[in-house]
């Protein structure tokens, strides 16, 4: 029995796909991997070469669904210098937090998606 390898793709809901296309695009090391032909998705991949990582895919949505709790983490070798540029940039992110191992910190796309931010 052949058994599931990876988590292929997570996926993110946001009202304008070209404008949030560009902030992950500015954000993340990524790469376009994936549109739909209704113009309605748009996937990423990192850039790196190697192993197949999870893609990250933008879904474009009318109303943005109630948030209830961070969907997932992007590891982070260096949360406080990632934190830094990212405060002197402008972005929305929370204070860096810290337990059982961890450091963490939040940040915010334009929709309003909270996106964590680890290290361990």
């Amino acid at each position: 029995m052949k058994s599931v390898k990876r988590i292929d793709a997570v996926f993110v809901p946001v009202t304008n796909l070209e404008s949030s296309e560009r902030w992950y695009i500015n954000t993340f090391p990524f790469k376009v991997v994936y549109r739909s032909s209704d113009g309605l998705y748009v996937g990423f991949r990192f850039i790196d070469d190697g192993e197949t990582k999870t893609a990250l895919t933008l879904y474009k949505v009318e109303k943005m669904p109630e948030p209830k709790h961070i969907a997932f983490n992007f590891y982070c070798d260096d949360v406080d210098g990632y934190h830094n540029y990212l405060s002197n940039q402008n972005y929305r992110v929370s204070e860096i937090h810290g337990g059982d191992g961890m450091r963490f910190f939040d940040l915010y796309d334009p929709d309003g998606n909270g996106l964590g931010i680890v290290t361990f």
